[in-house]
C-alpha cells in the first residue's frame, strides 16, 4: 500500500518560470511535529534563495517558524503542508494542517488594536498568541482559511504588486510520477522515495537509534568517557539536521501501521546535503553497535534485519540524491544481494 499525495516538494512551473513569468510555487509536506519546524524554515530560504527573493529571507523565516510551530504544537494534526507561492515581488507563504482545531478558533487583526483603541503590546500577548502577533507585524496581510481537512493559515510578504485572490488549485493527490517534469524542485532540494519499505522492520530501527541516543545522553555526562562523548555528539547532530525527513517518514509508517499494512512507499524532501549525513549517520551507528558488542552499552546491538535495513535505506537515499536513481524497493534489494 502506498501512502502518498504531496510528501515532496513541488514547483509549478506551469504558470511560468520556464518562460520567463516571475511566478512560481513551491510545496512540501513534513510531519506536523517541532523538530520539523528548521526543515520548514530551510525550504522557505532555498525557495527564496532559488528565486531572488533573498531580502525577504529573514521576515519569511520567522513567519513560517510561527506559522509551522504553532500547527506542530496546537493544530492536532498529523502533517502540515508548507507552501510559497510567488507573483513578482510578492510572496504568499501558508501552512495547512488537517487537525481538529477549527479555523473559527484563529481570528486574524490586521492591525493588532484593543477595543478601547490603544495599541496591543506584544509583551502583554500571551506566550502561545504571540506567534501570530509577530506574523501580524511582519505581514503585509494574513489570514485563516477553512480547508476540507483542516485549516490553512497564510501571511503575504513582499512590495506593492497585487496576488489573485486565490492560488491556482494544489496538484491532485495521488500522483505517482517522478520525473523532472513531473516533480521539479528547487536546486538544493530532491524528493526521495524508499519504495515498499516494511513497515514494522521501519519502526524497530527508529525506536532502536531512539534506545541509543537515550543511552548516549546519559553517558555524556561521564566527560571521562571521550569516545560515547564524541559518538554521542556526532550522532545527535546528525539526526537533528534532517529531523523533518525522519519524522515525516516516522508518521508515514505509523499510519501505515494502524492501516494494516505491511510495505509502504514513503516519500521525503530534504536538502540534498543530506546525502552526506545519511552516509555519516550510518557509519555512526555502526560504530555504536560496535560499543554494543562489546558490551561499553546497555543497548542491544542491531540484529542483521536492522542493519540490511539501514544499508538499503542508506544506499537507496544516497542514490537518488546524487544521481538521481529510480527507487528500489526492499524487497528487490534483498533479492539482488541473494
Amino acid at each position: 500500500m502506498s501512502h502518498r499525495d504531496d510528501a515532496g516538494v513541488r514547483e509549478d512551473r506551469a504558470v511560468g518560470t520556464r518562460r520567463g513569468v516571475p511566478t512560481g510555487r513551491l510545496h512540501v509536506r513534513f510531519a506536523a511535529d517541532p523538530a520539523s519546524v528548521p526543515g520548514a524554515r530551510r525550504f522557505v530560504a532555498d525557495g527564496l534563495h532559488a528565486w531572488g527573493l533573498e531580502d525577504l529571507e529573514d521576515d519569511a523565516t520567522l513567519c513560517i517558524s510561527e506559522l509551522a510551530g504553532n500547527a506542530a504544537l496546537h493544530g492536532l494534526s498529523t502533517f502540515m503542508r508548507i507552501e510559497l507561492w510567488r507573483s513578482g515581488d510578492v510572496l504568499r507563504l501558508s501552512v495547512e494542517d488537517d487537525g481538529d482545531v477549527p479555523a473559527d478558533v484563529v481570528v486574524p487583526r490586521a492591525d493588532y488594536v484593543h477595543d478601547a483603541g490603544t495599541v496591543h503590546e506584544l509583551e502583554t500577548e500571551p506566550t502561545t498568541g504571540r506567534g501570530l502577533a509577530i506574523v501580524g507585524f511582519l505581514a503585509r496581510a494574513w489570514g485563516v482559511e477553512r480547508t476540507r481537512g483542516g485549516k490553512r493559515i497564510w501571511a503575504e510578504l513582499g512590495g506593492d504588486g497585487a496576488l489573485p485572490a486565490a492560488p491556482p488549485a494544489p496538484p491532485a493527490e495521488g500522483v505517482t510520477e517522478r520525473g523532472p517534469d513531473a516533480w521539479p524542485l528547487p536546486p538544493d532540494w530532491a524528493l526521495v522515495r524508499l519504495a515498499g519499505c516494511p513497515v514494522r522492520l521501519s519502526l524497530r530501527q527508529d525506536d532502536h537509534l531512539d534506545e541509543l541516543v537515550r543511552e548516549f545522553q546519559l553517558l555524556a555526562a561521564d566527560q571521562d568517557n571521550d569516545d560515547s562523548l564524541a559518538l554521542v555528539r556526532q550522532i545527535e547532530g546528525l539526526l537533528h539536521s534532517p529531523a523533518h525527513a525522519r519524522f515525516t517518514g516516522r508518521r508515514l509508517a505509523q499510519e501505515a501501521a494502524r492501516a494494516g499494512c505491511t510495505h509502504v512507499d514513503i516519500d521525503m524532501a530534504m536538502p540534498r546535503l543530506a546525502a552526506t549525513w545519511v552516509r555519516q549517520l550510518h557509519e555512526a551507528v555502526r560504530a555504536a553497535d560496535r560499543l554494543c558488542e562489546d558490551r561499553r552499552l546497555l543497548t542491544l546491538a542491531s540484529t542483521e534485519d536492522l542493519r540490511l535495513l539501514r544499508a538499503w535505506m542508506t544506499e537507496e537515499l544516497v542514490a537518488q540524491i546524487e544521481n538521481g536513481d529510480a527507487p528500489r524497493t526492499w524487497d528487490d534489494w534483498l533479492a539482488l544481494r541473494g
